[in-house]
């Protein structure tokens, strides 16, 4: 079979992830090194995939266009969670099979929006930069202890938000679609409606998957909801919130700030929120620490070879 591997970055850490395909006598093509991601054009997607069996993906577009046009595609390994850059349609109609890598990306995102709290918490960049300018300037920063975090979703991702939240200290309520009793008791995070946690949340956290309903589900009218002292943080998609409306709410003063890792686009430079200093830009590596990422192409690697062997775990399994 010839395994196309369209994912970036993919063989950055282990140059050697694709030799057993290749021992096992599959044709690899790697076009890791292209940098394709969110925004990159139909076309340079499925020259590269146009007679691959099996693609290793990342969130570079296969989309019906794509797909009509890998008329060999038989599986995609999706490297991560997410799969809405995939049109499962255009798959089930080919009889393609989908799979991902399943817990494999949410502690290194609960980690990466900590870090984000933190920093709007106690901001020990500005307090490090002053000391290096010789300013001895002491500010009274507001602490995570007992700060009400919100969490828009309530997945894996918002499961290992919480339990680090909890350890600082922080007051935890979640929104979803399918609350269960049982997780106050253990994450100690508590159930209340959308409205009311924009209202009292001191920190707001999407952890939503990206699909017809989340699409654009954050406007003017949820940013206008939220306390004056808040701070919004998107590690899920790009799409899931209007970043004009929130550019807008930033330079009222409506709310305090905001973190974003992820972007319509992807790469993207020109994003409307740069320059805004109340936001925290990151180039989508909320999941994107070595560990994770060798763990998340191996696993990758690993539902590619459990396909061949008709052996793909149903839980890894999308379709």
């Amino acid at each position: 079979m010839k395994i196309v591997i369209t994912a970036r970055d993919f063989s950055v850490h282990d140059a050697g992830l694709l030799e057993g395909l290749v021992k096992a006598g599959h044709e690899v093509a790697d076009y890791s090194g292209e940098s394709m991601g969110t925004g990159t054009a139909e076309y340079i997607v499925y020259r590269a995939a146009e007679d691959a069996d099996i693609a290793i993906t990342g969130l570079e577009p296969y989309n019906e266009e794509v797909i009509r046009r890998c008329p060999k595609l038989k599986m995609i390994s999706r490297r991560g969670i997410g799969y809405d850059s995939v049109d499962l349609a255009a798959c089930k109609q080919r009889g393609i099979i989908l799979a991902r890598t399943a817990g494999m990306v949410e502690e290194a995102v609960a980690e990466h929006v900590m870090a984000y709290i933190l920093h709007f918490a106690r901001n020990v960049e500005m307090q490090s930069m002053a000391m290096h300018d010789r300013q001895w300037s002491r500010i009274m920063m507001a602490g995570a202890k007992t700060r009400t975090l919100g969490l828009i979703g309530f997945g894996g991702i918002g499961m290992e938000i919480a339990k680090r939240a909890v350890s600082f200290g922080m007051k935890v309520i979640y929104y979803c679609r399918h609350p269960k009793e049982e997780w106050e008791k253990e994450y100690h995070a508590v159930y209340c409606d959308l409205d009311q946690l924009l209202s009292v949340s001191d920190y707001v956290s999407v952890n939503v998957p990206l699909t017809e309903e989340t699409r654009g589900m954050f406007g003017e009218e949820l940013f206008r909801k939220m306390k004056p002292e808040s701070i919004f943080i998107n590690t899920a998609r790009g799409p899931v919130a209007d970043v004009a409306a929130l550019k807008q709410v930033l330079q009222e003063g409506r709310i305090r700030g905001a973190a974003i890792d992820v972007f319509d686009a992807e790469p993207c430079t020109d994003s409307p929120l740069i320059g805004c200093p109340n936001v925290i830009l990151t180039p989508h590596t909320a999941s994107y620490t070595s560990e994770n990422f060798d763990e998340m192409n191996r696993a990758a690697v690993q539902n590619v070879i459990d396909f061949i062997n008709n052996k793909l775990s149903p839980g890894n399994r999308v379709i």
